[in-house]
C-alpha cells in the first residue's frame, strides 16, 4: 500500500512540474529534462522521455492538452468548469461582437476552445440567445481592416509615430508625413484612430477604414510626449421628453445651467465640431445649439442643407462655414 502511494505521489509531484515548465511557453524536450531535473533525480533521458509521453497521456484523461509540434511541447490549456452564470456570459460575449468587428474572428476562435468540451447541459445553457444584448455591431465590415488596427496598436504600444495616406469624408486624399498615436475608439459604429496630426496641429480622430499606406516611422516618443485635445465648450437648449428624464451622457462634463418647466439649458464639452452636431442633430427639433456663434452657424448651415434637400425654403442667415464634414474628425 505504502508503495502504491509513493508512486502516486511521484506522479503528481512529476504532472505539477510539467505543467509549471509548460506555462512558461513552448518547450522542447531537452529544456523540459533540464528544468525537471530534480523531479527526474538521475533517470536517463529516454527514460525520461517515455515518463513524460506516460505523464501526457494522464494529463489528456484530465482534459489538458500539450500538442507536440516539431519536437516542442506546447500547452493548450485544460477544460475549465463553468458555472450557469459564466455560461451566460460566454454567451453574452458571441452575442456581442458582430462578424463586422475586425477581432471577430479571434473572439469566435477563443470561445470556441472554451467551449467545444461542454457537456450536453452546459451546451443547452451555452447556446441560448441573450437577451441582454449589447451588440458592437460596426456600420462597415472592418474585418479587412484588422491588419492596420494590429500595426496601430504596436505603434501606439511602443510610442512610435507613424505616416499615412488619409481620404476624408469630401473623397480628398492627403499625406500625413507625422502622426502621433494615442488610442483607438469606437463610436458611432466606426473605429477611430485618435492621433496629433502635424499636419493639423492638433488631435484629430482618422476613421482606420480610410486609412492607407500605413507606416511605422523609426522614432521613439519621450515618455509624457502625449499632446492633449482641446475640448470644445458649448451650450445647448433641450426641450421634450428628455426634461423630465435624467440626461444621457453623451459629452464631457455635461451640467444643467438653467432649468425651466418646459426646457433645460446644458453647458457641455465636446470632442469636436462634427462630433457635438451629428448629437444633437439626434434630438431633432428637441435640441438647439446655443454657443459658441461659430459653432451655431455651424449647425445653422447644416439644418439648410437639410432643408434644401427637403425642399424647405430655409430662411438662414445667408452664412456658410462649409458645414462639419472636417471639424476635427477628418
Amino acid at each position: 500500500m505504502m508503495l502504491v502511494h509513493e508512486h502516486a505521489t511521484t506522479i503528481i509531484r512529476r504532472l505539477a512540474a510539467l505543467l509549471a515548465v509548460l506555462r512558461n511557453g513552448p518547450c522542447s524536450f531537452d529544456r523540459l529534462y533540464r528544468s525537471m531535473e530534480d523531479v527526474f533525480d538521475g533517470v536517463a533521458k529516454e527514460s525520461a522521455r517515455r515518463m513524460i509521453n506516460r505523464d501526457l497521456a494522464h494529463l489528456a484523461s484530465l482534459g489538458i492538452r500539450v500538442e507536440r509540434q516539431k519536437r516542442t511541447y506546447i500547452l493548450r490549456g485544460g477544460m475549465p468548469v463553468f458555472d450557469k452564470a459564466e455560461l451566460h456570459a460566454l454567451a453574452l460575449i458571441r452575442d456581442t461582437f458582430d462578424e463586422r468587428h475586425p477581432q471577430a474572428v479571434q473572439v469566435s476562435r477563443l470561445l470556441q476552445r472554451l467551449t467545444e468540451q461542454l457537456t450536453e447541459a452546459e451546451q443547452r445553457i451555452y447556446q441560448r440567445r441573450v437577451s441582454r444584448q449589447a451588440m458592437v455591431r460596426p456600420a462597415i465590415d472592418y474585418a479587412p481592416f484588422a491588419p492596420i488596427i494590429e500595426q496601430l496598436e504596436k505603434a501606439i504600444a511602443a510610442r512610435q509615430p507613424v505616416s499615412f495616406v488619409y481620404e476624408n469624408s469630401r473623397k480628398i486624399r492627403r499625406s500625413h508625413r507625422y502622426v502621433e498615436p494615442y488610442d483607438i475608439e469606437f463610436y458611432d459604429r466606426h473605429f477611430y484612430l485618435v492621433a496629433y496630426s502635424e499636419r493639423g496641429k492638433r488631435v484629430l480622430d482618422f476613421r482606420i477604414n480610410r486609412i492607407s499606406d500605413l507606416r511605422l516611422l523609426d522614432q521613439r516618443l519621450p515618455p509624457g510626449t502625449e499632446r492633449r485635445r482641446h475640448l470644445i465648450t458649448f451650450r445647448y437648449r433641450l426641450t421634450g421628453p428628455w426634461v423630465q428624464d435624467e440626461i444621457s451622457e453623451r459629452f464631457d462634463e455635461q451640467q444643467v445651467i438653467e432649468r425651466h418647466p418646459d426646457s433645460l439649458v446644458i453647458e457641455a464639452k465636446g470632442r469636436s465640431e462634427f462630433f457635438i452636431i451629428q448629437t444633437l442633430l439626434r434630438y431633432r427639433s428637441h435640441a438647439e445649439l446655443l454657443h459658441p456663434p461659430e459653432l451655431r452657424r455651424q449647425m445653422m448651415e447644416e439644418v439648410r442643407r437639410l432643408a434644401e434637400m427637403y425642399g424647405v425654403v430655409g430662411q438662414g442667415d445667408g452664412s456658410s462655414s462649409g458645414g462639419v464634414g472636417d471639424g476635427g474628425m477628418v
